[in-house]
């Protein structure tokens, strides 16, 4: 999004203008995704508001938060990366569970598919994995789930690769110049 705000050839005072123009409209069909969102989150923890929702809608969210989130950065707009980053993984958790939940297995209720799903995705997209391992023992006050959230997180790791969301985070220590003046 940010390419494509700064090839766009107009004053730079109205390039958040339109990201929010872009960000409102997409809010009038998803209002879910205006916001920091936590609150959708937390009803989401719940099976009977969750199983209310269209399994479509909850597989669109992931995405439409996605697009807002970006068109707010990258249109030159405030806000950050991690609370969205936690949103998506709870929304992806939340249609995890939502498209399964009348299988034998699953839990009665969604909270552990959220919670493990907004540690997958921020772990992974943020290179954090013991990081969020303390996030998710702090969030649950206890291990449980300590053992879903280092396979999704490692199936997350996996998918994504190198990629993440810090656009200036080096691979390691050695690519820094720091470490090559040192030398």
């Amino acid at each position: 999004m940010n390419k494509l705000f700064h090839h766009l050839k107009l004053p730079r005072w109205i390039k958040p203008a339109i990201g929010g123009l872009i960000v409102g409209f997409v809010g009038l069909v998803f209002p879910q995704v205006l916001g920091i969102s936590y609150g959708w989150v937390q009803l989401f923890m719940d099976s009977k508001y969750l199983l209310t929702i269209p399994l479509w809608v909850l597989l669109l969210l992931p995405f439409a938060k996605m697009l807002v989130t970006g068109l707010s950065i990258g249109s030159g707009g405030a806000g950050g990366t991690h609370g969205p980053g936690m949103v998506i993984g709870g929304f992806l958790g939340a249609f995890l569970w939502s498209s399964m939940h009348s299988l034998p297995f699953m839990p009665q209720q969604p909270a552990a598919f959220v919670v493990v799903g907004m540690m997958a995705l921020f772990g992974a997209v943020a290179h954090t994995p013991i990081a969020v391992m303390v996030m998710l023992a702090e969030m649950t006050g206890n291990l449980s789930l300590l053992a879903p959230a280092m396979i999704a997180l490692s199936i997350s790791i996996t998918i994504l690769g190198n990629n993440t969301i810090f656009r200036s985070q080096l691979p390691n220590r050695t690519h820094s110049p720091k470490f090559k003046q040192t030398e």
